[in-house]
């Protein structure tokens, strides 16, 4: 497991959930969201429900299957990477 936390561009359905999204230059496809539970509070004031964590079975466009973990800040609008699990 590799911890990352770097930010990704992320395409998704009009509901929120992840489809594609592009990490170090390279596009991952999400094959199916695997778990999604609420991510804890990074900074003081932050509310655990606004920020939501996604385990996901994605494929890059080369094949390469990956189990990654993301996470969405709703207030932000941001999604980061948190860890590649190898």
């Amino acid at each position: 497991m590799s911890l990352l936390n770097e930010q990704i561009d992320v395409r998704s359905t009009e509901g929120g959930s992840p489809v594609r999204f592009t990490w170090r230059g390279r596009t991952f496809r999400v094959r199916r969201i695997i778990g999604d539970w609420p991510a804890r509070p990074e900074a003081p004031g932050t509310s655990a429900n606004r920020v939501r964590m996604l385990r996901v079975s994605a494929e890059s466009d080369a094949g390469e299957p990956s189990i990654v973990d993301i996470s969405r800040d709703a207030g932000a609008d941001r999604w980061t990477m948190r860890r590649q699990w190898n």
